[in-house]
């Protein structure tokens, strides 16, 4: 009786444990916290191009591997400040819309549909008080699929 107790207990503290985790948004992107200086995102992500649009940089990767078409990173100031990422369009194809947003769903919580608009965009967004992380897509055109990490 006890061992059963012990077990269920066990399992409820990793059930929250997990869903506390899963909800965490980390303020920037993969390891690179905001405010990180271009060259060291350079290093990190290499053969890459340096842009300018709108008097920013921008330091953009193409098909850096096969699940990423592009891989867009803004700076202001030499400082990183935003992060585009473009999927490949077979990639969504062979991964589904669905099953991308619910991986997404389980890596940082439950989230906010933003709907349709006139484009028939469709956005889901995940914030903190630092980060703004969305989902965008428009169904029909897996290559318009963007997961997009800003700084506020």
């Amino acid at each position: 009786m006890t061992t059963r107790i012990i077990s269920l207990l066990t399992i409820i503290v990793l059930i929250t444990a997990t869903a506390v985790f899963a909800a965490t948004i980390f303020d920037g992107y993969e390891d690179l916290p905001w405010g990180t200086h271009l060259h060291k995102v350079m290093n990190a992500y290499p053969k890459g191009h340096l842009d300018e649009y709108n008097k920013e940089i921008i330091y953009t990767q193409d098909n850096p591997n096969e699940t990423i078409a592009s891989r867009l990173f803004a700076f202001k100031k030499d400082k990183l400040s935003g992060v585009a990422v473009t999927f490949n369009a077979d990639y969504v194809k062979k991964s589904g819309l669905e099953n991308l947003k619910q991986k997404y769903i389980k890596q940082y919580g439950k989230g906010n549909s933003g709907g349709q608009g006139s484009t028939h965009m469709i956005s889901y967004v995940w914030e903190n008080k630092n980060t703004r992380i969305s989902f965008v897509y428009i169904p029909n055109r897996p290559e318009m699929t963007v997961l997009q990490f800003e700084q506020k």
